[in-house]
């Protein structure tokens, strides 16, 4: 089933966030909603479709895929810094690019 949330956004300093304190979902259906909050704001209503959960193998294909792609880029900067023949405006961009993904 789905949830449904009324919440406002919260800012604070240069970051926002969804927030849910003072607002209740009072009534409605699968069509709509009707929302009370004690306080003026902007609103909206979220729809959570599933649970989220800690998924361990999520965890694991970010990891590894963080990883191959972090050798994958410092080879390739090796590759440009030692290719110096090939040496031209473009691959100073591609290298300088890859540079940046990689940190």
């Amino acid at each position: 089933g789905q949830k449904l949330s009324c919440v406002f956004w919260e800012t604070t300093g240069t970051k926002g966030q969804w927030n849910s304190t003072g607002c209740a979902r009072v009534g409605g259906n699968s069509n709509f909603s009707i929302c009370r909050c004690n306080h003026f704001s902007t609103f909206n209503i979220l729809v959570a479709t599933h649970q989220v959960q800690d998924n361990f193998t999520l965890k694991v294909v970010t990891y590894v895929g963080l990883s191959v792609s972090l050798v994958c880029l410092f080879l390739t900067i090796i590759t440009f810094l030692l290719c110096r023949s090939l040496w031209s405006v473009s691959i100073s961009l591609h290298l300088q690019l890859s540079i940046c993904l990689f940190a």
